[in-house]
């Protein structure tokens, strides 16, 4: 999952002049860190841009969390999905009631343009997720999360790529969807098997990402995975056949 959906900084573009109507409208919303603050029955009806911090947006059944995106300063988002929304750190909303927004999105084509091709990029990634989340095991979804991070905010170095996740167990594991246990396990095997290196919280190198690309099957240790994280075997009799 990219946690970086958007190109454009909503905010940077609500600075220039001809937006000065606009950034007006908005009201400034603070929340602590960690916090859930739209839930999906919500019955707020806001369009909200991030002014500070992140929030993650989420999906949520029984005990079950799958993440499908994370927002940063200058993203955009509205409350009236059936999403989650929840404070990774301390954040600073601009709101605006939808149909307030709407009108300002009418009046301003070059505003509503960008605004559009952020929307679409979120309803975008909601289609990679989903066919992440059937398609692919928790295995590969790591592995991608961890190679598409390493091509985008990685930094070269001597004996491979330092990467720094601004994440802490529990949210790389609700962005992947799964359990912590599952993640921390994997994570381990990854530094078994030499693929990922861990210096720290948060911070790992990538010796080649290559080998992290064809883990398991690629790892420079041959190991068996643990079983809590082998695919179940289908030769199993149906009863009653």
């Amino acid at each position: 999952m990219k946690t970086d959906l958007f190109s454009t900084d909503l905010i940077k573009e609500l600075q220039k002049p001809e937006y000065g109507g606009v950034r007006a409208e908005f009201t400034e919303m603070v929340f602590p860190r960690n916090v859930l603050i739209f839930q999906a029955d919500d019955h707020a009806d806001l369009v909200f841009i991030v002014k500070k911090g992140r929030v993650r947006v989420y999906l949520a059944f029984e005990d079950k969390e799958f993440s499908l995106a994370i927002l940063k300063q200058g993203d955009i988002y509205s409350t009236h999905t059936r999403a989650f929304v929840s404070t990774l750190d301390d954040t600073v909303l601009l709101a605006m009631p939808t149909a307030k927004f709407h009108r300002f999105m009418t009046a301003y084509p070059v505003f509503s343009r960008t605004v559009t091709g952020v929307l679409g990029e979120l309803l975008k990634q909601s289609f990679s997720i989903i066919d992440s989340l059937v398609f692919k095991d928790v295995t590969q979804r790591l592995v991608e999360f961890l190679l598409y991070e390493a091509r985008s905010h990685g930094c070269p170095e001597e004996g491979g790529i330092r990467l720094a996740v601004d994440l802490t167990m529990e949210q790389l594991a609700a962005v992947v969807g799964s359990s912590r246990q599952t993640v921390s396990t994997l994570i381990n095997e990854m530094v078994k098997a030499g693929v990922v290196v861990k210096r720290g919280r948060g911070e790992f190198l990538l010796p080649k990402l290559e080998l992290l690309k064809d883990f398991p099957h690629g790892s420079a240790i041959p190991r068996a995975l643990p079983a809590c994280l082998r695919r179940p075997r289908n030769n199993r009799k149906m009863s009653g056949s």
